[in-house]
């Protein structure tokens, strides 16, 4: 009977996460069409054209991405983009396939449209694309590696973090998180002395050649670009506006909801839960970082999507903490309102990625508008 009710359950939201994927997916690929490439993305498209092993800026993954879609059709903004938006299509999957072995939450996959910058990703080729799909997952084989101890997970593993380092200097928090867990989580210190662990770093350092050939090549330019001369380095008040911003972003219900979620999972993790710790370590990481250096950093990088990857490992702990917060609610509104309001967070975010997919969007047709 509860088999009957768990799928009873299951079956609905496995429609509402099929149909909102699709509903996304056929707005990027028309809008794909319809808008020019960015600034960014012509660069990208330029250096496509001339492999290398990295550029001025980035290593090579975001131009061979481009590079291979545009092999369909070199002129074709859709086909420049394609790759980029099979990967941002597949992110729900990916933090079901996340959340799979911790919570079993289908919701979590559905929560993945509604952050506005997330259900947005895919539209355009930018290297946040490839960085967030490599890295979510990294952090799932890095569970699993952790929780079984395969050879092939561990493997895996450093697979999927040297690809990461191939694609963007941001991509360093991921294994820098995977190390603050290792040092803090005491559960786990004995995997330093599994010889595993040191053939999965072993592996990911090979994503490093493409950042020290450019960089001993070219006297350090693109290390000195990402962290020195982008940053003014010195005080600016209005970094303090990072969380505000944020949350403009992310919509303010949802932005508190995951503040909320991450007290839940800090709780969790200090009881000893390694799931919880695991992923509080790569949200706090990719989070803290990013406020902490917001009033000395570049401000328009460092308060719209840099804090991205902090927001995707959350979603597992969302439904939980969805949960809880209707369960604090009833004791003031009624179960009716409380359930209004608590469904109330996702169905802003969704609108909020409608709202974001139509405010580029717009940009193709701003003559006939």
């Amino acid at each position: 009977m509860q088999d009957l009710q768990q799928r009873g359950t299951t079956i609905p939201a496995i429609r509402l996460l099929a149909a909102g994927m699709v509903l996304l997916l056929m707005i990027k690929v028309f809008l794909a069409t319809a808008l020019d490439l960015y600034s960014d993305e012509v660069f990208y498209w330029q250096a496509s054209a001339n492999p290398a092993i990295a550029y001025s800026d980035l290593p090579f993954m975001t131009a061979l991405l481009i590079g291979l879609g545009s092999t369909l059709d070199s002129y074709n903004t859709l086909a420049s983009r394609s790759l980029f938006i099979l990967m941002g299509s597949l992110l729900p999957l990916l933090v079901y396939w996340l959340a799979q072995p911790i919570s079993s939450q289908i919701e979590s996959a559905i929560l993945t449209l509604c952050p506005p910058l997330a259900g947005f990703l895919g539209l355009l080729a930018v290297p946040d694309v490839p960085l967030i799909f490599f890295g979510l997952l990294a952090i799932g084989f890095f569970e699993r590696a952790l929780r079984t101890d395969r050879v092939e997970y561990w493997v895996l593993t450093g697979v999927f973090v040297a690809l990461g380092l191939c694609t963007h200097y941001r991509f360093f928090l991921y294994p820098f998180s995977a190390l603050v867990f290792l040092a803090l989580f005491k559960q786990e210190h004995h995997q330093w002395r599994n010889p595993r662990l040191w053939l999965s770093m072993a592996i990911a350092s090979l994503g490093l050649i493409p950042i020290l050939w450019f960089n001993l090549g070219n006297q350090l330019s693109s290390a000195s670009f990402y962290f020195v001369d982008r940053h003014p380095w010195e005080f600016q008040a209005s970094g303090l506006l990072h969380v505000f911003k944020q949350a403009g972003l992310v919509t303010p219900p949802l932005y508190l909801l995951f503040a909320y979620t991450l007290f839940l999972m800090l709780r969790r993790a200090r009881l000893g839960n390694r799931g919880a710790a695991l992923l509080l370590s790569f949200s706090g990481v990719n989070i803290l970082v990013y406020l902490l250096l917001a009033p000395w950093t570049d401000a328009t990088s460092t308060s719209i999507h840099w804090p991205l990857s902090g927001y995707f490992p959350l979603l597992v702990y969302v439904p939980l903490a969805m949960r809880r917060a209707a369960l604090s609610l009833q004791n003031y509104l009624p179960a009716d309102t409380t359930h209004r309001l608590i469904i109330a967070i996702p169905i802003i975010g969704f609108l909020g990625t409608l709202t974001a997919l139509a405010g580029v969007g717009s940009q193709a047709f701003q003559m006939q508008l």
